[in-house]
């Protein structure tokens, strides 16, 4: 019993400690600081950890907005296109078109195109009937087969499951002219799924605040953007330049390893949440957003085993474990009170306040339904499993499996984008 209450206790302090310095170190700042909506003019971003200050005021819009392309590719996602790829083509936009990537896909996608075509003149749909070829990812390939339409000053690529506002591509563009980015990524709302599902994301969004908070990350000379494959909206002359998504053909994780790839260029790259512009569903289910996310979880680590071991050990202490501390504080106060049982269940107590209140203020910022933040121990659960059955494919399948494709481990990337040395860039 003593041991119990040694152990409890020091892991619930150690926890507490880190779960403190991680809220609140200057570093650790929320991302909302950067949200870019129907209510905001593109200086209204917060530019004061630019380490290159930006001080232009917003001038108006242009007298002519410049032509874009938007590039779509989408997989067996006949469900939601009607909606979706509908979203991108009634968009309020004076001038584009938009190029829909139908990559090998089996159900009904080439019907609901048809019909799509029918009603949008500005819609071509490309169909690929080519499976990637060696040293190529699936998505990348198919981004590949609308190289030939490109002709524009700028593109934009989105995913096929995102629904956008009809202004969408007014404000992203208002934005990427007035702060002169060659990239633009929008970070979307995540519509609701069931209750874990929505824990699980909750997990997902914490963790890419913790690793890569946007006030970090947007910085000109951090060498790790954070571009999201939801939307990227690039200046064509940049894209040219960095050799488009030939230049990253073999990357599972393409949206960081392009984003990264363009900064390391020296081109000005930058990310903003935009709950109102973008929004989107990422999977269907639990066994979807099992089967997602561990494409990328162990390739996320460099395949590295004492990454994976020493992030398992600290998901499982961090997270799940967190109110098991208290439980078990409060069962040894009550078998056996003691000064030790007191003051293991003291700092339970104020881990399970600073842990659950922390995840309760994301959770509105995210627009998850009430009460998820209390299942994040839950969704914490599922992550390390995601990240288990990563492992799961690499080693015993030989890679990683997605969207009913293999990848041989021999061809992935071992370069972990958020493991990535802490070099600076410098600006074009």
């Amino acid at each position: 019993m003593p041991i119990l209450m040694w152990l409890t206790g020091g892991l619930a302090t150690t926890a507490l400690l880190l779960w403190a310095v991680v809220i609140f170190s200057p570093s650790g700042r929320h991302h909302s600081r950067f949200t870019y909506n129907l209510n905001h003019q593109p200086d209204d971003l917060n530019n004061a950890v630019d380490q290159e200050p930006f001080t232009e005021r917003w001038g108006g819009d242009p007298e002519h907005w410049p032509p874009v392309t938007v590039i779509a590719p989408g997989r067996n996602e006949g469900h939601v296109l009607k909606r979706t790829l509908g979203s991108l083509c009634q968009m309020t936009y004076p001038d584009y078109r938009v190029i829909f990537v139908d990559d090998q896909s089996t159900d009904n996608t080439a019907d609901i195109c048809k019909e799509l075509q029918q009603r949008y003149r500005h819609l071509t749909v490309v169909h690929n009937q080519t499976p990637p070829p060696t040293g190529w990812t699936g998505k990348v390939w198919a981004v590949h087969q609308a190289d030939q339409y490109i002709t524009t000053p700028y593109v934009l690529f989105t995913d096929s499951d995102m629904v956008h506002h009809p202004e969408s591509l007014t404000y992203a563009m208002r934005l990427a002219l007035h702060r002169k980015l060659d990239l633009l990524t929008l970070l979307p709302w995540m519509t609701p799924g069931g209750a874990v599902e929505q824990a699980v994301m909750l997990t997902a969004t914490l963790a890419i605040q913790r690793l890569a908070p946007l006030p970090v990350v947007n910085r000109s000379t951090h060498p790790m953007p954070l571009t999201a494959g939801a939307y990227m909206l690039f200046r064509t002359a940049a894209y040219d330049a960095i050799g488009r998504h030939a230049g990253i053909r073999g990357q599972i994780i393409e949206d960081l390893a392009i984003g990264r790839k363009t900064r390391s260029e020296g081109f000005r790259v930058f990310t903003t949440y935009s709950p109102d512009l973008l929004a989107g569903r990422m999977y269907e289910g639990l066994g979807d957003t099992f089967r997602g996310l561990k494409k990328n979880a162990y390739t996320g680590l460099s395949c590295s085993l004492p990454w994976a071991i020493f992030a398992l050990g600290s998901l499982f202490c961090l997270g799940v474990l967190v109110p098991v501390y208290l439980f078990i504080a409060v069962a040894g106060w009550m078998v056996a009170p003691s000064v030790g049982w007191l003051a293991a269940g003291l700092a339970a107590g104020v881990l399970n306040i600073l842990f659950f209140a922390h995840a309760y203020r994301v959770r509105k910022e995210a627009r998850q339904k009430p009460g998820v933040e209390f299942l994040l121990p839950l969704g914490v659960l599922f992550s390390m499993l995601t990240l288990l059955g990563s492992m799961w494919d690499y080693y015993v399948h030989g890679g990683s499996i997605w969207a009913g494709r293999h990848y041989s481990k021999s061809k992935i990337d071992h370069t972990a984008p958020i493991l990535t040395p802490d070099k600076t860039v410098s600006p074009k």
